[in-house]
């Protein structure tokens, strides 16, 4: 077994050797699977979805789910339906060369690799586990909001000539669902046919629109959504308070991860029209001063995405968050802070 010191994390390798650091050939299967997981995603976590349903678009059925803390995810079996993926000869060969857990079957193809993202490779080789009823099984499930991006990539490699004639009828496929589809409307389609409309928290901010949007996403959010900073305690280590009463240094997260993500002129106008006080507090708040035509959509978007890569790191591993945060984003923006930010 390879030594923890020469693991190669996922951001700092080409795929293959992510791929061969990551397994050993000489293990199991299903222990691969168990030491890929996230520590969120051990057995003795696993959480239990409390609605699913099938998710109908178009003529195709996709199995979903939500849990507990509003994850949405997409069953792998159904993702895999959706693309035609299975399990056969070629993607167990193409597991048994890189000597790893490889891709999903609908997204292994070695022509498909270059067009993928460092940080959706990380997502789809960590794939959430989570049982559909308390006795039930467990099965592995895909963010909801990362499947619009798998769908990309095939059009990405479509767009780009490098299909076989028998993956073009994929590549068709998921060019339709991406006519329709994006992030914010596959969370109202799952939540449709779980039936968790129904069954959510009285005290949303909008209930109707939360039928529709992830926190993160909500239209006229007069707060940043609590799931934000719970999301960022855990991957800090740090403890969350009813209160919120956590380290400074989360505010100033708050600043580097989301404002200084929109245009640049936005936040030094913010800064001038909610200034600080001699305490260095602030009268209101930056969103409230954003338009709701642009700018707020802008800064759920920037919420929407920052929070996919927290939920795809493991807690207490700021490194990777930032690794996740740095390729997504841009190596223009460090997360290291100065004192008088």
């Amino acid at each position: 077994m390879a030594k923890d010191d020469k693991i190669i994390e996922p951001l700092d390798a080409t795929f293959d050797e992510v791929a061969a650091a990551m397994t050993p050939k000489s293990q199991k299967l299903e222990t691969v699977v168990s030491r890929a997981l996230p520590a969120f995603a051990q057995p003795d976590e696993i959480p239990v979805a409390i609605a699913k349903g099938t998710m109908k678009i178009g003529d195709l059925e996709i199995d979903c789910v939500v849990l507990a803390d509003e994850t949405r995810l997409i069953s792998d079996r159904g993702a895999s339906k959706a693309l035609g993926g299975k399990r056969g000869g070629s993607h167990w060969k193409r597991m048994k060369e890189d000597g790893a857990l490889s891709l999903p079957p609908y997204i292994s193809a070695a022509n498909l690799r270059e067009f993928i993202p460092n940080d959706l490779i990380y997502i789809l080789t960590n794939p959430v586990q989570y049982k559909a009823t308390k006795s039930g099984a467990i099965g592995n499930g895909l963010l909801a909001t990362a499947f619009p991006k798998v769908l990309k990539v095939w059009q990405r490699a479509y767009e780009a000539g490098v299909l076989k004639p028998q993956q073009i009828h994929i590549a068709e496929q998921a060019i339709r669902l991406l006519e329709g589809l994006d992030e914010v409307a596959i969370v109202a389609l799952i939540d449709e046919a779980t039936g968790y409309q129904e069954i959510r928290r009285h005290d949303e901010l909008q209930q109707i629109l939360s039928a529709y949007v992830l926190p993160e996403h909500r239209p006229y959010l007069k707060s940043v959504p609590t799931e934000f900073f719970k999301e960022l305690y855990r991957v800090y280590g740090w403890n969350w308070t009813p209160d919120n009463r956590g380290p400074r240094y989360a505010g100033k997260l708050l600043r580097k991860l989301i404002y200084e993500q929109l245009p640049e002129p936005v936040l030094p106008e913010l800064d001038k029209l909610n200034p600080t006080n001699k305490k260095y507090q602030r009268k209101g708040k930056h969103f409230q001063s954003l338009t709701e035509e642009v700018g707020l959509p802008h800064m759920q978007g920037q919420l929407s995405g920052v929070m996919a890569l927290l939920r795809a790191t493991p807690s207490k591993s700021p490194k990777q968050f930032e690794k996740l945060f740095t390729r997504a984003y841009g190596d223009q923006y460090e997360l290291a802070l100065d004192d008088d930010d």
